[in-house]
C-alpha cells in the first residue's frame, strides 16, 4: 500500500488527447500542492504490489486550482502505458512535495530570454509564461526585453498549446512563439515555419538578441536536441553556466517510460 505520509491522491477532471500518444490531464488533488514554474510533479499507480511513479513538469501556473499535465505515450514504458487508459474520474497517486531547478531565477531583468522545446517539454515554459502574463495584466511586471518560445515537433498536431501561445503572443508585446515543423511533407496544411527545431535555432536567436551578457537559452525536453542546441549556443559565445540552462525529459541513453 502507498505511504500517506508520502502520496496524496488526485482525481482526473478532464483529458484532452491531440494524438494516439500525446495526451493532456487535468488533475484535483486532495491536499495543498504548492510549486514553482519550472517544477515537476510525480506521479505514480499502485502496479503489482508496489508503486511505479515517474517525475511530469506541471503545466498549470501555480495559482490555478487544478494540476495539469502534458504526458507523451511509451508503449513499452513502466508507467505511461497505464496513465494512457486512465480517463475522468480516475485516481492517482502525487507525491505531496514537487522538484526541480529549472526556471528558479527566471526571468533576468534586463535580459532576453529565449526558450526551446520539442513537444511536452513546452511544459514549464507554459506554465511560466501563464504566470508572468497574469502578472503583466495586473501591472505588477513590465520589461522591455522579450522572451521567445521556440517549440518543435515532427507535426502540427503535435503542438499542444498551438492556440494558446499563439494568442498570448497576441496580446502581450513582450512575447513571440514560433512553432516550427520537422516533417512538413506529412503535414500539407501548415504554413508556419519547417525544420527541426536546432535547425532554427540561429535564425531566432539573432532575432531575439541572444548574446553573451545580454541573454539566455533555456532548453526542455528531447536530450539530443538538448545536447544539440547547447553546442550551438557555446559557439556563439555564450556561458556554459549561466547562460544556458536544461531541462532533460530523460537521459541521453535511457528512454523515457
Amino acid at each position: 500500500m502507498s505511504n500517506p505520509d508520502k502520496y496524496a491522491t488526485a482525481v482526473v477532471i478532464d483529458r484532452r488527447d491531440l494524438c494516439d500518444d500525446l495526451w493532456v490531464v487535468r488533475l484535483r488533488t486532495d491536499c495543498e500542492l504548492p510549486f514553482r514554474p519550472g517544477q515537476y510533479a510525480t506521479l505514480g499507480l499502485e502496479l503489482n504490489g508496489k508503486v511505479v511513479e515517474r517525475p511530469y513538469s506541471i503545466v498549470s501556473a501555480p495559482e490555478e486550482t487544478d494540476v495539469e499535465i502534458f504526458i507523451e505515450l511509451v508503449p513499452e514504458g513502466a508507467l505511461t502505458s497505464h496513465l494512457y487508459r486512465l480517463g475522468t474520474g480516475d485516481e492517482i497517486l502525487v507525491r505531496r512535495k514537487t522538484k526541480g531547478l529549472f526556471l528558479r531565477n527566471t526571468p533576468v531583468d534586463g535580459q532576453a530570454h529565449l526558450f526551446v522545446a520539442t513537444v511536452t517539454g513546452i511544459a514549464p515554459f507554459v506554465s511560466f509564461l501563464r504566470r508572468l502574463a497574469a502578472r503583466w495584466r495586473a501591472g505588477e511586471w513590465s520589461t522591455e526585453q522579450r522572451i521567445t518560445l521556440l517549440q518543435g515537433a515532427s507535426r502540427s498536431y503535435e503542438f499542444g498549446y498551438l492556440d494558446e501561445m499563439r494568442a498570448m503572443a497576441a496580446e502581450v508585446p513582450w512575447f513571440e512563439y514560433v512553432p516550427t515543423v520537422s516533417r512538413p511533407w506529412e503535414d500539407p496544411e501548415w504554413r508556419g515555419e519547417t525544420g527541426r527545431v536546432e535547425d532554427v535555432l540561429r535564425k531566432y536567436a539573432d532575432a531575439a538578441g541572444i548574446a553573451p551578457g545580454s541573454g539566455a537559452v533555456y532548453l526542455c525536453g528531447h536530450p539530443g536536441m538538448i545536447a544539440t542546441g547547447r553546442a550551438i549556443m557555446r559557439r556563439r559565445g555564450l556561458n556554459d553556466d549561466s547562460e544556458i540552462f536544461e531541462e532533460q525529459y530523460w537521459p541521453d541513453t535511457k528512454a523515457a517510460s
